[in-house]
């Protein structure tokens, strides 16, 4: 049974999710109609989509980028026999084509004495955002994922480990690879892995440099966890039903391969992937590496993951590595970058290179002081206790470039991040251990930054199903130096509901021609200072269902927001949003996966949403309200948060005027009850 809130198409139901009234800009993304993506699968039954775009010149006598392409690649099929599907389109998500890149699933598979049907993994893509076709090469994307499928190599193995879980036994996956270079058109596979070892959390990444249309570089790279004792049962860490990855055995290696955009577009295979951790004792305690994060920027590489330490606890630290592209380490130890004596995990990253930072002349130094400097950004989970699924507070850590203090500093180094000190985000004076925070998303744009998390003021309530999580905003403008006050975007209240799955996407840099040149396409140019929030709920309890997701937009990096709406709502169940925006920030393409539980049924859909003025008549202008009082976490205010007037939440003000304002924008638009269906 799906518990519904319920919206109009210019207000929010105010039943489970509340929200107080405050200043706005005058626009409203308005959305297009939602279109089903994976229809050419009878089962109807996808799985995790993800979504690139690219434009890029179909000829270099072209002048401009006549073709921008949208790819969204998911698994499709029947459960344990799905098979890899990409679907494409090139007017703006209005129609798609799809293709399915594998279609071995459901194919018998025997391994010794053992058989079983072939599978395929979720899948995750990289897609360069610009390209010039040459010679019907030049628009690259790619594509990975693990299958059972292992081309009957001998050296591949049985996992009994999740018979738990699975009531069977399965097999150990191999990593595959696909490659388009004509704008995921066709597609060309690689199989990477023999099944000797069980990979998982494979993350594809890369860049692309143009000078001229026949002149670029650009490098592709793939990283990914290999266990030697195959994916393990899981460890409570997380509200997932287990057997992700987080949870590995000793001897569990980060791995990873690489091509030049040359070679890759060549069609040279990649080679054989090398070993960048150092776990080679697979005795009991010690260390195992798992849920690596990898992304280049210009031609540095850089992957972060988490480790158990390896002194025979259950803590975990984060370990650092970066790195020319096409000159990867081996059987390195790396850096550490948590509090060795906490228990870390769950680490992701922000990058940017010497151009994004902004500053007058380009070399993104904070040297000379035009500039913070801050080239990455790493967020993690940490915490002092050592039991599983432990409350824990959202960590940041920068790599700022800094030549004048460190001689041949990049911003990307080891040193400096390490020349850097860690902050608490979510409890900055670490005066609570029963709150928790989770699920960290960012931006980092030159100076700025924004963190998204969902958080807790007591994890034990929330576990127990009497208290709930709401998704938090914090947000710097002196490049993480001081952070502004914590601000809950999402305001529910009524414990049957919580926040999941936080989306926190900016635009992306301004699309320029090959020789550098500004393009005819206004939409090509960054508006820094836009950024998109959504989040989706669920119901709080042992079985969680998912319910909707709401979506809102600031373009004025997070000072107001506009009226909060949802994407995606309906006796469906909704939910891993995927959001998209051109630089100028004023559409927007998103996704998610819908499920219908009466036809048993689970589709992609996608929707369009384009820049407009708010409609008349309107709600209540919505930006969200700082955290309640005691137990949330009190942070002390530095750089101007922004929002303008907040309703009394315990920490301002009461004005009565905005309410007042409030109520009479509801009687317009008339409460929508909440409904059970």
């Amino acid at each position: 049974m799906k518990l519904k809130l319920m919206i109009g198409k210019a207000g929010i139901a105010l039943t489970a999710v509340t929200v107080a009234a405050a200043a706005i800009a005058a626009t409203l993304i308005q959305f297009d109609a939602p279109v089903v993506v994976s229809t050419d699968d009878l089962s109807n039954n996808a799985y995790k989509a993800k979504m690139g775009w690219m434009s890029y010149k179909s000829d270099t006598a072209v002048a401009q980028y006549d073709v921008k392409a949208q790819l969204l690649v998911y698994a499709d099929g029947p459960a344990g026999a799905q098979n890899i599907w990409v679907a494409r389109s090139t007017d703006n998500g209005a129609t798609w084509a799809q293709q399915n890149v594998t279609n071995n699933g459901g194919m018998p598979l025997t391994i010794g004495d053992s058989t079983f049907q072939i599978t395929n993994n979720k899948p995750n893509i990289y897609v360069a955002p610009i390209g010039v076709l040459n010679a019907g090469t030049g628009a690259d994307a790619l594509l990975t994922w693990t299958s059972s499928d292992c081309q009957g190599h001998a050296a591949q193995k049985v996992n009994t480990n999740l018979v738990p879980l699975t009531g069977k036994n399965q097999p150990y996956m191999c990593l595959w690879a696909a490659r388009s270079v004509n704008g995921g058109v066709d597609w060309a596979l690689q199989r990477l892995t023999d099944g000797s070892l069980d990979p998982d959390e494979d993350v594809p990444a890369g860049s692309v440099q143009y000078t001229s249309d026949t002149a670029s570089t650009g490098h592709f790279a793939i990283s990914y966890q290999a266990d030697p004792k195959g994916l393990q049962l899981g460890d409570a860490e997380g509200s997932g039903d287990g057997a992700s990855g987080a949870n590995v055995s000793p001897g569990t290696n980060i791995w990873y391969t690489y091509l030049s955009k040359a070679a890759f577009e060549a069609g040279t295979d990649f080679p054989a992937p090398v070993q960048i951790s150092d776990n080679n004792d697979p005795a009991t305690g010690k260390p195992g590496a798992s849920r690596a994060n990898l992304a280049i920027s210009g031609s540095t590489a850089v992957i972060a993951y988490e480790e158990t330490k390896g002194d025979g606890s259950s803590g975990k630290q984060i370990i650092y590595h970066s790195f020319p592209a096409n000159a990867a380490p081996t059987l390195q130890a790396g850096t550490g970058v948590s509090n060795p004596a906490n228990n870390a995990r769950r680490v992701r990253f922000l990058l940017q290179g010497n151009e994004a930072l902004g500053d007058a002349d380009k070399d993104g130094d904070a040297a000379d002081g035009d500039t913070k400097g801050v080239h990455a950004m790493l967020l993690w989970r940490e915490t002092t206790l050592t039991t599983a699924a432990a409350a824990s507070d959202v960590m940041v850590r920068r790599g700022i470039k800094n030549t004048a203090l460190r001689p041949g500093s990049t911003g990307f180094l080891a040193s400096d991040v390490l020349a850097d000190t860690a902050v608490n985000l979510s409890d900055p004076a670490a005066a609570s251990l029963a709150d928790n925070s989770l699920a960290q998303r960012g931006v980092l744009r030159g100076d700025f930054a924004a963190i998204a998390y969902d958080h807790t003021p007591d994890k034990a309530a929330a576990d127990a199903f009497t208290g709930t999580y709401n998704l938090y905003i914090k947000r710097s403008t002196d490049g993480g130096n001081t952070w502004g006050d914590a601000r809950n975007m999402s305001n529910i209240t009524d414990p049957a509901i919580r926040v999941v799955e936080p989306r926190l996407v900016g635009t992306p840099g301004t699309i320029k021609l090959p020789n550098t040149a500004a393009t005819a396409d206004a939409s090509d140019v960054q508006n820094r200072n836009v950024m998109y929030v959504s989040w989706g709920t669920e119901t709080n309890s042992t079985t969680a269902v998912p319910q909707d997701i709401f979506l809102t937009r600031s373009t004025d990096q997070g000072e107001t927001y506009e009226t909060v709406q949802m994407l995606a709502e309906g006796v469906t169940e909704q939910s891993e949003a995927q959001l998209r925006s051109p630089p100028d920030g004023k559409t927007l393409g998103a996704l998610w996966m819908q499920r219908d539980v009466s036809a048993n049924t689970t589709d992609v859909i996608y929707r369009n949403g384009t820049e407009g003025t708010v409609p008349d008549p309107v709600a209540p202008p919505v930006t969200p309200t700082t955290p309640a009082a005691s137990p949330a976490p009190t942070v002390p205010t530095s750089t101007d948060d922004g929002g303008g007037c907040t309703a009394a939440t315990g920490q301002v003000p009461f004005d009565p005027v905005l309410p007042m304002l409030a109520g009479l924008g509801l009687i317009g638009l008339g409460l929508r009850r909440l409904r059970r269906n």
